[in-house]
């Protein structure tokens, strides 16, 4: 779970899906409650980027959660 703190697209894709059921939403106060929430999901992806950028970021903290799955299923050679 922690790993998903910091993945950009994990935050990526919560914005997109709120953005989806936002345009579903046919209360004016909740479709904006809504897309607000996207706005903020969004930012959480920039801040998610920014410290994966950072140096002194452990590697194995950099790692996609899909990236380690993928290591983890493949037997070793």
């Amino acid at each position: 779970m922690p790993e998903l703190l910091t993945d950009p697209m994990h935050w990526h894709l919560r914005a997109e899906e709120a953005r989806r059921l936002g345009d579903k939403i046919e209360d004016p106060k909740s479709k904006v409650a809504k897309y607000e929430m996207a706005d903020k999901y969004e930012r959480l992806a920039a801040r998610a980027r920014e410290w994966m950028n950072r140096s002194d970021v452990p590697h194995f903290v950099k790692s996609s959660p899909s990236n380690r799955a993928s290591k983890l299923a493949s037997p070793a050679p």
